[in-house]
């Protein structure tokens, strides 16, 4: 569980009736189809492939973030009209789901927990989903292209809460990244952290599998 050692408690997850997801690190390993996606379009404006800062830049913010930072503006309007003769379909085969992603899903249906998404992708989450035949599982799914600011802005996790009517103590967000526990932060949601112990959170899952288990139980020990 956490990584300093000292006196555990047990963190009961019965009182859990509601689990939000980022996409990108956590339901899906992507990196090989963002890298993929825009060294495509660097690649068509005959500029170097993207540096692993880039990389890291790219994973954790939406598209037009992306853009603004590895391509220079100047050649913006051009990359516009690239992206506008692609689809995501084309690289959507490059997506990984997290190992043991369906069997989570599948026992959390079971225990009547509810799931939704909140991602700073744009247009391509429900494309995503319907490619891997995960649509039924998540409600609502909040993206980017749905609200006034993408993350860490908490107006998706918000909405998703008020959708949900749940107290805030029986609902988590599960991400891998500083801007999802920025934004957990800002709405005042518990943030569980996936496979990223330098992040402060509430739980630290180390896999799909861990975290299965964990509900199976009824609970996990925390050590303090």
């Amino acid at each position: 569980m956490t990584a300093d050692a000292g006196q555990s408690r047990r963190f009961d997850l019965r009182r859990i009736r509601g689990v939000i997801f980022d996409c990108d690190g956590v339901l899906f390993d992507s990196r090989n189809v963002n890298r993929h996606y825009y060294n495509h379009i660097l690649s068509a404006l005959g500029l170097a492939p993207m540096t692993p800062e880039d990389e890291d830049y790219a994973f954790m913010h939406t598209v037009d973030k992306a853009m603004a930072r590895i391509i220079p503006a100047d050649l913006l309007p051009k990359a516009a009209q690239l992206q506008g003769h692609m689809t995501y379909g084309d690289f959507i085969d490059r997506m990984v789901p997290e190992p043991g992603l369906f069997e989570l899903l599948h026992t959390l249906e079971k225990l009547d927990v509810r799931m939704a998404v909140n991602t700073n992708r744009k247009n391509s989450m429900e494309m995503v989903l319907e490619r891997f035949d995960l649509t039924r599982f998540f409600h609502p799914v909040m993206t980017a292209a749905k609200v006034a600011l993408p993350k860490p802005d908490p107006e998706g996790l918000r909405r998703i809460v008020e959708t949900w009517g749940l107290a805030v103590q029986e609902m988590s967000y599960l991400g891998d990244s500083s801007v999802d526990q920025e934004t957990t932060n800002r709405a005042g949601v518990p943030f569980w952290a996936y496979r990223n112990r330098d992040l402060r959170a509430q739980l630290h899952v180390d896999s799909f599998h861990e975290l299965r288990q964990w509900f199976e139980t009824g609970f996990c020990e925390i050590i303090d």
